[in-house]
């Protein structure tokens, strides 16, 4: 009956996982509900969607790892995380260590940029990333994440290629000038992939400090991608460089960079390597302040500043 069926959104599809379980004439692997007991409907929760697999995991978990734990490499498992009244609380580190699984909020997935607070992520009684990456084809989507203060929401291994961490709501907290980057990659991890698409990152700590950079990636992850994600600084925070790609054809496209008035900035919004591409990015920035790096006239082209009501300005 689904053989053949078309998919026109993520969301549709989705939807279409949640009812039917594993559909095997489509290719997905396992589907995996993360909820909380304290929901009012959990049981009926349970009593609906609550079963074993074939390979003897449970269907349903009440903490995110354990369904992680669940999943199988490159059976292209989904993990889907309920929506919350309060906070995810968590006390260690996230790992997604196995190729090919899927972490999602699907209530979080409502916005063009971004996510909505559906699902809380917080961090806030041990001093590490939210999530740490170290295999490839892993995504992670619809979330709003909390940080430890000064501590990175994502870190992602070498080795870690063709990653899709997309929609989500990165709340930047920065209590000294020694701040990791929300996003930081290591060697060649984030390669081949979109290392952040469509997310949105703002400034909530109220802490006047500078940081090194909002994401990081370096000159060892051919491919890797930074587009369409904005960034909003206030609370008298400043991003040295808002996205630092050092990548071989790697790419910076149609980002937006925004502060609150003189209450935030950036020093550079984008840091480009020689042999990268940065294109259509905008910022509310001063002169001078959209890229650097990179070579004029070759890798960063329609990139506009606030100055004269906009200008472009390619040659920073």
């Amino acid at each position: 009956m689904y053989e053949g069926r078309l998919f026109e959104t993520n969301n549709e599809y989705l939807a279409f996982l949640t009812r039917f379980g594993s559909p095997v004439g489509i290719g997905a692997g396992n589907v995996y509900y993360v909820i909380k007991p304290t929901e009012v409907f959990y049981p009926k929760f349970v009593d609906s969607h609550n079963f074993k697999y074939s390979d003897g995991s449970d269907s349903i978990h009440t903490t995110i790892q354990s369904a992680l734990n669940a999943c199988v490499e490159c059976r292209d498992d989904y993990v889907l995380v309920q929506t919350s009244n309060s906070d995810w609380d968590l006390t260690s580190v996230l790992t997604l260590s196995k190729k090919s699984v899927h972490l999602i909020c699907r209530s979080g997935l409502g916005y063009s940029r971004g996510a909505t607070n559906a699902c809380r992520l917080h961090q806030n009684t041990a001093a590490t990333a939210i999530f740490a990456i170290s295999d490839a084809n892993i995504e992670i989507a619809g979330f709003y994440l909390k940080p430890y203060s000064d501590v990175a929401h994502v870190t992602i291994a070498a080795g870690s290629y063709a990653l899709n961490i997309h929609n989500n709501f990165f709340t930047l907290n920065w209590g000294s000038n020694d701040a990791e980057a929300a996003i930081i990659c290591s060697g060649d991890g984030g390669a081949w992939g979109q290392v952040a698409y469509k997310n949105f990152f703002e400034s909530m700590s109220g802490d006047d400090r500078t940081v090194a950079a909002i994401i990081t990636i370096g000159s060892s992850a051919t491919g890797a991608r930074c587009d369409e994600n904005d960034f909003f600084l206030g609370d008298g925070q400043i991003a040295t460089v808002g996205i630092s790609n050092a990548a071989t054809k790697g790419t910076v496209n149609h980002n937006n960079f925004m502060v609150a008035g003189s209450d935030g900035g950036f020093t550079h919004c984008i840091a480009i390597g020689s042999y990268g591409a940065a294109i259509g990015n905008r910022g509310c920035v001063g002169d001078g302040a959209i890229i650097t790096g990179g070579v004029n006239d070759i890798t960063n082209v329609d990139n506009m500043n606030a100055v004269n009501g906009g200008a472009i300005d390619d040659l920073d």
